[in-house]
């Protein structure tokens, strides 16, 4: 058997030199056991080439291994006697029936990007352009992969405009090819697969890269080589290629688009330039604001860069809502009216224009109307076999079932269905903003920042992150930006809050190696929030006194916060054991705590020691109490606190009691002719400042009122002290008791009165002595007075005399001696 299935063509009369269709593989080894018959494909702006080849073969044994990851082209002879070129890679190839004689080869073709579908991944880029980020990725699958490195080159000539500088994009879960086209749809760039050289010398020119252009602006897009294309029916004299059947077909799109967003830094709602139009006229009957066929959008919020511009990246606004807006009026704009084309062009090719000449209709109109951009191609051309060998393929296609109609059948050997738009139409990709993204799910991220820092945050207490997924290898364009465990790993992330007002709110900042979930506004995967956090494996949770673990301890509950770069903390607990209600607020510092309802100690199991009742106010530092308006401290009980907070009655009818109590006696001492009590009026001040019926103090007053007793205690010193008045008043007795001295000291007097049962001042041991430095002593009393000493002398000295005076008889001792005298 002829293993060379050029060879044999020859010996059935067959030159496969003389074919329409020639095949060129880079892998030489099978450009001579191959033979090319027939090829079908598609080619579209913004989606690529898909063909499938049908080869035939001497051989059956060929390894389809051989076929995929080759380099192919396909030269098409056209009515010029060019070679039109068609390359691609191998990417399926499947094996048919074979008779003996033939076997048939079904081949796969598709440009390069049809890698990109192969390779799924999830990683983070920062302060770049959709554009580095395309360029980033091209030079790794250059790098990391020769077939597409030989086969694809990239082209940015057709980019006429500038792109933002994005703070964080993210690919996730995508595959190169679905992230690409999601951010080249993004931004309205046009993608198309291009060949390095459309036209070639001979059908074993060497197999060039395709290109991948990159197009913004219709302008960029080319004319064909022989720009003008006629227009005539299906003959089969026609020496010339031309188009043989051209329909137009309007489809009703959308009249109106109106973008919305949230911009976070304006606080606002963002609309743009509002509802606008379309420049497109859809009916004759009815103009675009009456068939009001809106689009309105509510797009993922604004990214917001870096606070101070750090991150140096594009800052967001209107600009981007109008580009949005504009981009998704020029795509309905373009939907709007196509044209379909039935030609017998071989180097029609997608991604270029031409003009129509010849068409009865078309002609009548203007020159740039009469021009036409090709927006997809689906083709098919085969080479002629003698009826013999044509039956013999078709019997071979029949029992591999494969669904290719009898070629015998076909009266054209090729044609084409040419998608046209006319070119003053501006064309962008297809883009729809729920569907051109990948599904969004909560993640965990961990938090990171600069070495040394425990908290990192900017001013609106956004955290950076780093997303568990990235890895090193995929972070090396940027300095490991994204992997590199601190805060060049994300962009500023939001940090959502239960309450968030202006100067106001909830505040607990997510610390530096804590475990987030992240989750995503509109399930837009490039812009993340810190929706939580979780505790996991050795990250326990929250251990209140950090003795409190769970589940012993499941009836706690509260938080507890830790001093940065120390092991000191803050804690507000709520413990709901049964028999045990209570809560706590403290600081470590000190032991500093309050502690409400039924105390116990600190809990590492279900139950702990109880510690009493009520509320306890302690720290082992120093304490305070301040209250500016006044401060109210009683014994007096006030039930399920029923009652005002200040309530003080008890209190007012006392001192109220108290100051006619104080009067009356004062009253007395006056009409004895002895001092009154100075306080009587300041004590009725004072009950006047607590205002029962309104429960508040007039004064910044400090009552200390107790039912029952209040005792005052230290093992050191007590100090009463008032720049006015110190009054004490008792309904019983006053009793004064010291172990060592009883000193009273008055600037001016002291006054002493008894109304009822006399003075006593005695002296145990030691003398008694009564003086007036300046001024006279009167000893006075209605009866007897008794001046003795028990087991000494009595002494009188003066120092000018001494008179002794009963009624009329006076005894008088003076320097000169003793005068007695009777009147």
């Amino acid at each position: 058997m002829l293993r060379n299935i050029q060879n044999a063509l020859e010996n059935l009369g067959l030159s496969a030199k003389k074919g329409a269709l020639h095949i060129q593989f880079s892998n030489v080894a099978l450009n001579q056991l191959l033979y090319l018959q027939r090829i079908d494909g598609k080619h579209a702006l913004n989606q690529g080439l898909d063909a499938e080849l049908l080869c035939l073969s001497t051989d059956a044994t060929i390894s389809l291994k051989q076929f995929v990851g080759s380099q192919v082209a396909v030269d098409n002879v056209t009515d010029r006697g060019q070679f039109f070129r068609c390359s691609g890679i191998v990417t399926g190839a499947q094996q048919g029936q074979s008779d003996g004689a033939l076997t048939v080869y079904k081949l796969q073709l598709q440009d390069p990007t049809a890698l990109w579908k192969h390779r799924r991944n999830s990683r983070v880029f920062m302060s770049k352009s959709v554009i580095e980020i395309i360029e980033i990725i091209f030079k790794e699958w250059q790098q990391k992969s020769p077939v597409f490195a030989a086969s694809l080159s990239l082209d940015l000539s057709g980019l006429q405009l500038d792109y933002d500088i994005r703070p964080f994009v993210m690919q996730h879960n995508e595959t190169d090819d679905e992230f690409l086209k999601r951010l080249m749809r993004q931004e309205g760039i046009n993608f198309l697969i291009d060949e390095a050289q459309l036209v070639v010398d001979h059908p074993l020119a060497q197999i060039e890269p395709q290109k991948l252009r990159l197009i913004d602006d219709s302008s960029q897009f080319q004319a064909l080589e022989r720009r003008n294309i006629y227009f005539q029916r299906s003959s089969a004299t026609e020496r010339q290629d031309n188009i043989n059947s051209f329909v137009a077909q309007r489809c009703l799109q959308p009249t109106a688009v109106h973008i919305q967003r949230w911009q976070a830094d304006a606080l606002e709602q963002e609309d743009g330039a509002g509802s606008v139009l379309s420049h497109h006229q859809h009916s004759d009957k009815q103009d675009n604001s009456s068939l009001n066929l809106e689009q309105a959008w509510h797009f993922s919020p604004a990214w917001m860069q870096d606070l101070k511009g750090e991150d140096q990246v594009s800052a967001s606004g209107n600009a981007q809502v109008e580009r949005f807006n504009r981009n998704l009026s020029t795509y309905y704009e373009s939907e709007a009216k196509q044209f379909m084309a039935r030609s017998s062009v071989r180097d029609a090719q997608v991604g270029y224009w031409f003009a129509l000449n010849g068409h009865p209709e078309i002609d009548l109109h203007s020159a740039t109307d009469r021009e036409f951009l090709i927006t997809s191609k689906t083709f098919f051309h085969q080479n002629n076999l003698p009826k013999d060998l044509n039956d013999q393929v078709v019997a071979l296609l029949t029992q591999s079932h494969w669904p290719i109609q009898d070629l015998s059948q076909q009266a054209e050997r090729q044609a084409n269905l040419l998608t046209l738009q006319r070119r003053t139409v501006a064309t962008v990709p297809a883009y729809h903003p729920l569907q051109h993204r990948p599904i969004a799910h909560p993640q965990r991220a961990k938090v990171v920042g600069p070495a040394g820092e425990e908290i990192h945050v900017d001013e609106w207490g956004r955290i950076k992150v780093r997303f568990l997924f990235t890895r090193d290898e995929d972070h090396r364009h940027d300095g490991g930006a994204g992997s590199n465990d601190n805060d060049t790993d994300s962009a500023w992330v939001d940090v959502l809050t239960p309450w968030a007002g202006e100067g106001y709110g909830v505040r607990f900042l997510p610390r530096i190696g804590e475990i987030v979930v992240i989750d995503f506004f509109d399930g837009n995967i490039d812009r993340p929030f810190v929706l939580g956090r979780i505790h996991e494996g050795s990250r326990n949770p929250t251990q209140f006194d950090g003795k409190a673990k769970l589940p012993e301890t499941k009836k706690l509950s509260g938080i507890r916060s830790k001093e940065v770069h120390g092991e000191g903390f803050g804690q507000l607990r709520f413990d709901d054991s049964t028999g045990q209600i209570s809560s706590q607020l403290q600081s470590s510092h000190g032991a500093s705590q309050l502690n409400l309802g039924k105390l116990s100690q600190p809990k590492e199991s279900e139950k702990s020691d109880d510690r009493g009742e009520g509320f306890e106010l302690r720290t082992d530092q120093w304490g305070a109490i301040r209250a500016g308006e006044g401060l109210l401290i009683s014994t007096y009980k006030q039930d399920q606190a029923q009652g005002e907070h200040l309530h003080a009655e008890p209190a007012k009818t006392q001192l109220e009691s108290s100051q006619q109590r104080v009067k009356a006696l004062s009253d007395v001492a006056k009409n004895q002719q002895t001092d009154e009590i100075e306080s009587v009026e300041q004590l009725q001040q004072l009950a006047a400042q607590i205002e029962g019926s309104v429960a508040r103090f007039n004064k910044a007053i400090l009552l200390l009122t107790s039912p029952e007793a209040i005792a005052l205690s230290s093992q050191d010193h007590i100090y009463l002290s008032a720049d006015g008045k110190i009054h004490q008043c008792a309904g019983d007795s006053i009793n004064l008791s010291t172990q060592h001295n009883l000193i009273a000291q008055a600037l001016e007097r002291i006054s002493l009165f008894a109304a009822q049962n006399g003075m006593k001042l005695v002296a145990a041991k030691g003398p008694v002595e009564i003086h007036a430095h300046d001024g006279v002593m009167d000893l006075i009393a209605r009866s007897k007075i008794q001046i003795m000493s028990t087991e000494d002398k009595v002494e009188l000295m003066a120092r000018k005399k001494i008179l002794l005076t009963v009624n009329a008889s006076q005894i008088e001792l003076g320097p000169d001696g003793v005068r007695i005298c009777s009147h």
